[in-house]
C-alpha cells in the first residue's frame, strides 16, 4: 500500500522562518518592482545548495550521485544571480 504524506525522506524543517523571510522578500520585490531582490535570492539558493550538497530543480539532484548536473545547476544560479545584480544596478 502506498503511504501518503511527506514524500521527502528528510524530516520537516523545525524552523520555517528562513522560508517566510524569503517569501516576504519575493512579495516585496514584486510589489515594489525591484527585480534585484530575486537575484539575491538566487545567490542565496546557490549557497544553500552548496551547504546541503543537493539542489532541487525540476527534480532532486545530489552532488554525490550526479556531480556534473549538480555543479551546472549551482553554477547557473550563481552566474545568473550575479549577472542579474550587475544589470539591475
Amino acid at each position: 500500500m502506498m503511504q501518503i504524506g511527506n514524500p521527502s525522506p528528510r524530516p520537516r524543517a523545525s524552523r520555517p522562518w528562513p522560508t517566510w523571510i524569503a517569501l516576504v522578500a519575493v512579495w516585496c520585490a514584486v510589489l515594489i518592482n525591484q527585480t534585484w531582490i530575486f537575484a539575491g535570492l538566487m545567490v542565496a539558493w546557490a549557497v544553500y545548495d552548496l551547504v546541503t550538497g543537493e539542489s532541487i530543480f525540476v527534480q532532486r539532484v545530489n552532488r554525490r550521485d550526479q556531480p556534473i548536473t549538480y555543479w551546472v545547476i549551482v553554477s547557473s544560479w550563481i552566474v545568473l544571480g550575479v549577472a542579474w545584480i550587475v544589470f539591475a544596478i
